[in-house]
């Protein structure tokens, strides 16, 4: 009995200590609260909650105190600012308040016109306008401004010299974009998106210095996918094959089923004349993403190549019932039909 009552004693100071840890872990935010229950109009209370609710990423809780906390001071460039910046975060979600942009705008204009000496005000302004400017082209020239008004007022903003890069991408002005993306790399030598940035501008050049940048970028972060998967692709299409895959390689120790890495493994080989080791390739692509029916036409493609007439009708056709429309694997799937009429009999 003794025991039993050692063990049932146990228990009890063991579930004791759990709900006290419990109300613990609820006290902060609780006790935070019933002190602004009591004293509604303390604006530093509110920004601690805010705070609090800022480390567990409660955007809606966050809104809710800085609404209270900018009409108690409606006067602060930095409360208007602050209260845009979620206000833009919370846009990004999914099913958002379709008005939710145009507060933004609102609470920015307010900022700016309190203290136009505001960076911040200014740059998120440019990100809005940038966004704005998938639907209206015209607001890129007045993210540009903003960008550039907030950069003369504190010049070592990476971030909004990046964004700026990119709106200048956006309207066709590539060497600028360049500028920025490079102006941003000197203000924070380890700024990882300006790197990629400048990487995908000089793949597309076909410059070599597109592998300088990807391998800059792969110094901050070794396993990003995108950009193992570019430096491969850069190199496929420089026709410099064995960095090629050797670079696929590379990828494919970070992410085994990235399935279009070894659909280009599969490609290469090809090209190669290697069509035994491209199927292998396919067969992998496929594998990683059932659904992909390129893979199917191209092994499809290497089957017929070596022969094997039956095993290329099943993978052009099943390229076909996936995407009905695919025309490689029509057309590749009458000819084979055609040329081999007598195996069509059987």
């Amino acid at each position: 009995m003794l025991k039993k009552f050692a063990f049932i004693a146990l228990l009890f100071a063991f579930s004791c200590g759990t709900s006290d840890e419990k109300k613990e872990e609820k006290s902060e935010i609780v006790v935070l609260s019933e002190k602004i229950k009591e004293n509604p109009t303390n604006v530093k209370l509110l920004l601690e909650r805010v705070a609090l609710n800022k480390s567990k990423n409660n955007l809606e809780s966050m809104l809710f105190d800085y609404k209270e906390v900018v009409r108690l001071d409606s006067l602060n460039s930095y409360f208007q600012f602050n209260i845009a910046e979620i206000y833009f975060e919370l846009s990004k979600k999914q099913n958002a308040n379709p008005q939710y942009p145009s507060l933004v705008k609102h609470h920015l204009e307010k900022s700016i016109k309190i203290n136009d000496g505001n960076y911040y005000s200014h740059a998120l302004m440019g990100e809005l306008m940038m966004a704005y400017g998938a639907f209206n082209p015209k607001s890129y020239q007045q993210a540009i401004e903003s960008f550039n008004t907030s950069l003369k007022l504190d010049y070592n903003q990476e971030k909004t010299h990046m964004l700026l890069g990119y709106t200048f991408r956006q309207v066709g002005k590539e060497n600028f974009a360049i500028n920025c993306f490079r102006n941003s790399i000197n203000v924070n030598p380890d700024f990882y998106e300006s790197y990629v940035q400048l990487g995908q501008i000089f793949h597309v050049k076909k410059d070599t210095l597109a592998v300088v940048y990807y391998n800059n970028a792969l110094r901050i972060n070794p396993t990003d996918e995108l950009t193992l998967y570019n430096k491969a692709l850069f190199y496929q299409d420089m026709e410099q094959w064995n960095k090629a895959l050797d670079a696929y390689a590379e990828l494919h120790k970070v992410v085994p089923f990235n399935s279009s890495g070894h659909y280009n493994l599969g490609f290469i080989h090809m090209k190669l004349g290697l069509y035994d080791v491209a199927t292998n390739n396919f067969s992998d692509a496929i594998y990683s993403n059932s659904e992909f029916y390129e893979a199917y036409y191209s092994r499809g493609n290497c089957f017929e190549t070596l022969g094997n007439v039956k095993q290329a009708e099943i993978d052009y056709s099943r390229a076909i019932e996936i995407n009905p429309e695919y025309t490689y694997a029509i057309e590749a799937l009458e000819h084979l039909r055609t040329k081999n009429k007598k195996y069509n009999k059987l």
